[in-house]
């Protein structure tokens, strides 16, 4: 099923200057994600205090928290290939 992303995925982080290019891009959309995902628990909330269950909002705040935790989770995986690469992370152990 995500077997066409896998491999875009892995030929882009494999690419050390797709994988900077998309570290911003990821960046920049994880802050309008979490903030569209706030927005929307926040007008779940108070349409339910005024008496209104929205099924499709609750559907749709999960969907934005689901979307948020896959561009976490692919930043967190790029930025430590980045640190792989650059061999910052190499510390001795006694």
């Amino acid at each position: 099923m995500f077997t066409k992303y896998d491999i875009e995925f892995d030929e882009m982080a494999a690419d050390s200057v797709r994988r900077r290019a998309r570290i911003a891009g990821l960046s920049w959309r994880r802050v309008v994600a979490f903030w569209a995902t706030l927005a929307n628990m926040v007008f779940v909330i108070l349409e339910d205090w005024h008496g209104g269950r929205d099924a499709v909002a609750i559907l749709g705040t999960a969907i934005f928290f689901s979307y948020y935790v896959k561009m976490e989770c692919d930043l967190r995986l790029l930025r430590f290939i980045e640190r792989l690469q650059k061999g910052g992370d190499a510390k001795p152990t006694a």
